[in-house]
């Protein structure tokens, strides 16, 4: 093996590692800021897992429709955290057995929620973690034009 070919492979590896840290870096102050869940707080992945789960559960009591235009359910959240608004869904529903979904089943539901509600996509899933939801307010999507 050459020095040369020893030092290229170290090198690649060192920017791999360097390009890893930054985007663990990127993602990490994304949680750790301030932000409404009108910053694409959850991904379009978790947004097709969380139809599944509403379909499947939720549609026993709920339409989505409920979730839609004025009068809306998320008008009762609005300027609430995200974490508040994750409790009270998994403490409350499914009604006829509370807090029988995973964490991840219930921000997927909420995920899709805020889809329909007209909420934006983002990269990456809504965390399920306390400090990082308390950090998400629940707001609604912006006026059209």
């Amino acid at each position: 093996m050459s020095f040369r070919y020893f030092y290229s492979g170290r090198a690649v590896a060192a920017a791999v590692v360097a390009v890893a840290c930054a985007l663990a870096v990127v993602v990490a102050s994304a949680q750790t800021k301030q932000r409404t869940v009108r910053d694409g707080v959850f991904s379009a992945a978790q947004v097709k897992r969380g139809q599944r789960v509403f379909k499947s559960i939720c549609s026993n009591c709920h339409e989505i429709e409920e979730f839609t235009g004025p009068g809306a359910y998320l008008e009762d959240h609005d300027g609430k955290t995200l974490w508040e608004t994750f409790e009270f869904v998994s403490e409350m529903m499914p009604d006829d057995d509370p807090g029988s979904l995973d964490p991840a089943e219930y921000t997927a539901v909420l995920a899709y929620i805020f889809s329909v509600y007209g909420l934006p996509v983002g990269n990456v899933d809504l965390p399920i973690d306390r400090k990082a939801l308390e950090l998400i307010t629940v707001t609604r999507p912006k006026p059209a034009g």
